[in-house]
């Protein structure tokens, strides 16, 4: 099977190494980590590249066109919703993030989510790909802040943008299963300590991002949307449905 997958930088290392792995032809398109703090930007990327996967398999031989785009994303605030195809059948997990994915399984985070609640996750794609909470970020992001805007307003805005912080107080870091990368827990405690937080290191699986690499995409753990339907919010442990485009 012919598969497009379009997925986020930080799960780049595990599926790239689960395509290795596939029977399955995959072909990636990546975005950069950090799209889903701006919901309407992400989603908009997501459907420029259905699109253009779609407008490249016309020009395909039929032997060579792709049976499905695959999404390595969650519902991540919401950018799925809405999203649609004209002649591919998009597979998208019924989960809330990447934490699900890097975790095996929508059961094993909510497990997580109720024992460990307040926690902020990393993982090695987001010490590699992103700019998780640190000390060092903070520096970087106050003298950037006191050069544009001078010393006083700096302390401001930095006081606004960590407000958010106050929600944590505990720190996960997924391991990750293809190896050991011992810098990168290392940088997890450190963050850790910088602002008090309680660090548990949790075991990765790569369960659920091998279904979506290689199947079965079984309905209770993945949306199959037709070609024709947009995918649509199911507010139940379903997470996301398919509606015909001409139902409005």
């Amino acid at each position: 099977m012919r598969i497009a997958l379009i997925g986020c930088m930080v799960m780049s290392r595990e599926i790239s190494y689960l395509i290795s792995q596939s029977r399955n032809i995959v072909r990636p398109w990546w975005l950069k980590q950090g799209l889903h703090d701006t919901p309407d930007i992400l989603h908009t990327e997501l459907q420029r590249l259905i699109d253009e996967i779609e407008q490249e398999n016309q020009k395909l031989l039929a032997h060579e066109r792709f049976e499905a785009i695959v999404f390595a994303y969650g519902l991540c605030s919401n950018s799925v919703i809405g999203l649609k195809s004209q002649t591919i059948p998009l597979v998208v997990p019924r989960c809330d993030d990447c934490i699900s994915l890097f975790l095996g399984s929508a059961e094993r985070y909510q497990h997580y989510f109720q024992e460990l609640p307040g926690t902020f996750w990393y993982s090695c794609g987001w010490l590699e790909h992103g700019n998780p909470p640190s000390k060092a970020r903070y520096a970087r992001e106050r003298a950037e802040y006191a050069e544009k805007y001078g010393e006083d307003n700096a302390d401001y805005l930095m006081q606004c943008s960590s407000n958010w912080m106050t929600s944590y107080h505990s720190c996960g870091y997924i391991t990750c299963p293809l190896g050991d990368f011992p810098e990168y827990p290392a940088l997890a405690k450190q963050a850790a300590r910088d602002f008090q937080w309680t660090y548990h290191e949790i075991p990765g699986d790569m369960g659920y991002l091998s279904a979506l690499v290689s199947g079965p995409w079984d309905d209770s753990r993945f949306l199959t949307c037709p070609p024709g339907n947009r995918i649509e919010a199911d507010y139940s442990i379903r997470k996301i449905r398919a509606k015909p485009c001409n139902e409005d």
